[in-house]
């Protein structure tokens, strides 16, 4: 008989560790399901601000900003209020505002980490003066165009809407469910006084991946954490091992005893069992695991009819939680699709109403007689024909974020070739550009930087009776993650020097001041005149590591993976 009690004391203990583990796997994804309504509640917050953030009239705080955020809180009872605050921590708006309201959030507590993060993130539990009750933040920082902290726009949540999904939400019953904010404080539970005392020895961290346990009057609770949008606040949630171990109870027992009274029978029985009973669901549930896994979240673990009841309640909490991912996907989807159009409808009519001024300025230009007018308003046209390019090219791309540089140049390139008439006085137009792809924001001022330059060489650098020549646009990279803009001619040199008062003097130095580069113009040694713009390189980060590189060969690892 101790072999055979020894086989059974082996096998209770190997049930009770897979028991632990599956318990503390169902906590977790019990957990995960449970922080849903508060994840979706921070979630339309941050998206929310991130709305508001777009709009020119709260980022710069005008006299526009509070009607603002006054329509932005409409409907929306779970928030109290939306502030702007600048880089200072002055507050520029508020949507709502009491007389005891601080206004400089420099001092507040969570200011220094606002000041080095860049994404949403909660703020620990504090009282509003405006609402009159208990609030937690939703902090948005904020960037300029060049990657400077440009203060954060906030919203308060009043944390009774937190409280509203935790006593309507389907649990297990007896379990304790309880929000937790970044500074570890208890902020809403279903059953406050019990929760208090389980979770009184909480760790500073949260660990999703921890089984803890609690004994409270004499009765021993597990529990587990779960982060709320990757930030310190978390959901815990805790159930009594009595309910939670029931089974592993059970099967210790019957472990013990069925070795013992059915000796004879007992490999087979366990064979049989294990297989039957556990050894295929498992195998069933990892095949559906790894199917999620892959993004295939359409198939759902219909086949557990006949399984035991742990392994049916982790079906359908995968099956909820794998429908949860597929609508959230939809609605991405859904929101991608809308936000594409528009953009690209807003590129189309930029487009269009540039070519309406550009018509309305070779109109007005052919009824001018005046030489110098008429070439004042030709400059004009050729200005806002390199803007109506660019936002031809942003319509007919995918990635609104990344605009091809080389096409964009070349075709701005011909057109002006074309349009200053350069066949036919045997200009030759040369390009080297590099294959480069920048931010809308940075193609802009490099689009308008080249056509001012294009228009001074074919204005200035050629007479009207001279012919032949060359004029030639380059980008390429150089040392130190840096691009080098040039655009050059042999012709006889552009007037308008870098230190002179022209016009295309001013605009080819702010067209460099906004991509943070440096312009100069000066003489070639054969004769003409070279125009360049040296600035970073937008594919390079400041170490000089080339992002398409890497990109590259990410993809080719995971292609031998």
């Amino acid at each position: 008989m101790l072999p055979a009690a020894l086989v059974s004391l082996v096998q209770g203990f190997d049930r009770v560790q897979r028991d632990v583990a599956d318990v503390r796997e169902r906590l977790i994804q019990t957990a995960e399901a449970a922080a849903s309504d508060e994840a979706t509640l921070l979630t339309s917050g941050s998206q929310m601000l991130r709305a508001l953030a777009n709009q020119p009239d709260v980022r710069s705080g005008t006299a526009a900003c509070v009607p603002a955020l006054q329509n932005a809180l409409k409907g929306l009872t779970y928030i109290t209020n939306i502030l702007r605050f600048d880089a200072a921590g002055q507050a520029l708006c508020l949507a709502r505002h009491a007389p005891e309201t601080p206004t400089d959030a420099s001092k507040r507590i969570w200011w220094p980490e606002a000041q080095k993060r860049t994404d949403f993130f909660i703020t620990p539990l504090a009282y509003s003066n405006v609402s009159r009750t208990n609030v937690i933040g939703g902090v948005l920082p904020l960037q300029t165009a060049t990657g400077q902290f440009d203060g954060v726009i906030a919203l308060a949540l009043d944390v009774s809407w937190l409280d509203v999904p935790l006593h309507t939400r389907r649990i297990p019953a007896g379990a304790v469910l309880a929000v937790f904010d970044p500074a570890g404080k208890m902020i809403v539970a279903n059953d406050f006084p019990i929760a208090a005392k389980v979770f009184a020895n909480r760790p500073a961290g949260v660990q999703r991946d921890a089984l803890l346990s609690a004994s409270i009057d004499g009765r021993s609770w597990s529990y587990v954490f779960v982060p709320l949008l990757n930030n310190p606040s978390s959901i815990g949630f805790a159930m009594r091992n009595r309910t939670l171990f029931a089974s592993t109870y059970l099967h210790v027992a019957t472990d013990l005893l069925l070795p013992v009274l059915m000796l004879g029978l007992a490999s087979a029985a366990i064979w049989i069992a294990t297989d039957r009973q556990v050894t295929r669901w498992i195998v069933y549930l990892r095949r559906i695991a790894t199917a999620y896994a892959h993004g295939h979240y359409a198939i759902r673990p219909v086949a557990l009819e006949q399984a035991p009841a742990e392994f049916r309640m982790l079906g359908e909490t995968l099956s909820t939680m794998a429908a949860a991912v597929q609508d959230r996907d939809r609605r991405l989807r859904e929101a991608l699709a809308q936000k594409t159009l528009l953009i690209k409808e807003t590129h189309h009519r930029v487009k269009n109403n540039l070519q309406i001024v550009m018509s309305l300025l070779s109109l007005q230009a052919g009824q001018l007689r005046d030489p110098q007018a008429q070439s004042a308003l030709r400059q004009a046209q050729n200005r806002v024909n390199a803007l109506a390019l660019v936002h031809r090219i942003l319509h007919e791309i995918e990635d609104f974020g990344a605009v091809d540089l080389k096409r964009l140049l070349e075709d701005l390139a011909h057109q002006l070739h074309e349009g200053a008439g350069a066949g036919r006085r045997d200009l030759e137009l040369q390009l080297d550009i590099a294959a480069r792809h920048a931010p809308s924001d940075l193609a802009v001022p490099l689009t308008l930087f080249t056509a001012e330059a294009l228009t001074n060489a074919f204005k200035h650098a050629y007479p009207s009776a001279a012919r032949g020549g060359f004029i030639r646009v380059s980008l390429l990279p150089i040392e130190d993650g840096k691009l080098r803009l040039a655009i050059e001619d042999d012709g006889v040199g552009v007037p308008d020097a870098p230190r002179g008062n022209g016009i295309g003097s001013r605009l080819i130095k702010a067209f460099a001041q906004q991509v943070g580069g440096a312009a100069t113009v000066s003489g070639r040694d054969t004769g003409g005149t070279i125009v360049e713009l040296v600035f970073a390189d937008p594919l390079c980060d400041p170490d000089g590591m080339n992002f398409d590189e890497v990109e590259k060969n990410e993809e080719r690892q995971s292609a031998l993976l």
